[in-house]
């Protein structure tokens, strides 16, 4: 199964997720879930892409946890994430 994202994860264009669930904590850090902001990256400073295409079976305050290998709406994906935490 694939790793959970949280804050501080990195998607494959360098974006990292900056917001979470602050209540559901993996490793001690907010988890991500769809909608959660991802920073400006790949040159274009000027987007601002959220998650999106989590794991509907795995709920955090009402919204499906990301997942390494979940696309940002920038069309990157999700990589990285927590080492020990997994869903699908």
């Amino acid at each position: 199964m694939p790793a959970v994202q949280r804050v501080g994860d990195v998607d494959s264009g360098g974006g990292v997720i900056t917001s979470g669930v602050g209540s559901v904590r993996v490793n001690g850090i907010p988890v991500s879930v769809n909608g959660s902001g991802v920073s400006p990256h790949a040159r274009k400073n000027s987007h601002r892409p959220v998650t999106s295409g989590g794991v509907g079976s795995v709920m955090a305050g009402g919204s499906p946890v990301n997942v390494a290998g979940n696309p940002d709406t920038c069309g990157h994906t999700r990589t990285g994430g927590s080492s020990n935490v997994s869903a699908g």
